[in-house]
């Protein structure tokens, strides 16, 4: 969704100025907030929090407006950072519990479990990016004439 804002919400510049302010929002989140947060709720009670962060910007979508999206891509900016150190931490517990059920070295078990979640992290966005030129390029028909030598 940050990659199509500009080019979707284009009026006075929307799209752009609720990046900005997710990107700002994040800058001081990464400051603060990942160790308060996962030290106050723990690891998972954090990722829940933060995916509420997350539905606001998201709900804020249907109707963009700068009331709606500026506020909300604050509060995504402010959940994003502990929402990446809470699945980091998360990822590291599992896979240290997997390696001891299992009987093996924890690192290479870890390494395999991040391996795994970026694999389909990256390719959520070679799908996110089919689906939206398969949406933004519908409706378009371009003819184009059969040049020839003759």
């Amino acid at each position: 969704m940050s990659k199509l804002q500009s080019s979707i919400n284009v009026v006075n510049n929307l799209g752009t100025w609720a990046n900005a302010a997710v990107y700002a929002s994040l800058i001081l989140s990464c400051m603060f907030m990942p160790s308060i947060l996962i030290k106050m709720l723990k690891v998972k009670w954090t990722l829940v929090i933060c995916i509420f962060c997350y539905s606001t910007y998201i709900a804020a979508q249907f109707y963009p407006q700068f009331y709606t999206l500026l506020p909300t891509a604050f509060i995504l900016g402010m959940g994003a950072a502990p929402m990446w150190s809470a699945k980091c931490t998360y990822l590291t517990q599992v896979a240290h519990r997997f390696a001891g059920l299992d009987g093996s070295d924890p690192e290479p078990v870890v390494v395999k479990f991040f391996g795994i979640f970026f694999f389909f992290f990256q390719c959520n966005s070679i799908l996110g990016n089919i689906i939206s030129t398969s949406v933004l390029s519908s409706g378009k028909t371009e003819v184009y004439a059969d040049l020839s030598d003759a």
